[in-house]
């Protein structure tokens, strides 16, 4: 059976889910890139350094992220939402990543798991490059499902 999510189904899977993607658009490209982030009350936040997602949600900002839980073939749920992107600075970006990190500091169970490009003091990344965080704030949302009758 395919249907459609309630609002209370759209916000749970937003806020339960940890990886998802954004499209953005600038230039007559397209460009889908998947992220880690953390929901709360229609804003989606996240962090990256300078590259083309950055520069394209710059141009352009507004943009789509998409999340899914698939079971099976046979039983899954995605959100498609549409919104805008924001460029945190100052304390709004420092309490952004504290957002993020309060959501995923749970998952990091290794080294390994911890984001290579994850902020360190003073805003650099380990690899040298500026870290961002930013925000993308929900104007529309969908959803759907498919399960077995």
């Amino acid at each position: 059976m395919l249907g459609q999510l309630e609002a209370t189904e759209i916000e749970q899977l937003l806020s339960s889910t940890v990886v998802g993607r954004i499209g953005c658009q600038a230039e007559g490209r397209v460009y889908v890139v998947p992220i880690t982030y953390a929901y709360l009350e229609g804003v989606v936040y996240a962090h990256t350094t300078e590259g083309l997602k950055l520069s394209m949600m710059r141009a352009n900002p507004q943009v789509c992220f998409e999340v899914e839980q698939v079971d099976d073939l046979a039983a899954w749920r995605s959100v498609i939402a549409w919104g805008r992107f924001e460029e945190l600075t100052g304390p709004a970006a420092g309490e952004g990543m504290r957002r993020m990190m309060g959501r995923l500091m749970p998952l990091m169970t290794s080294q390994t798991a911890v984001p290579s490009h994850g902020l360190m003091p003073h805003g650099a990344s380990p690899g040298g490059k500026a870290g961002v965080v930013f925000r993308i704030v929900l104007e529309e949302k969908t959803g759907r499902f498919e399960k077995r009758a």
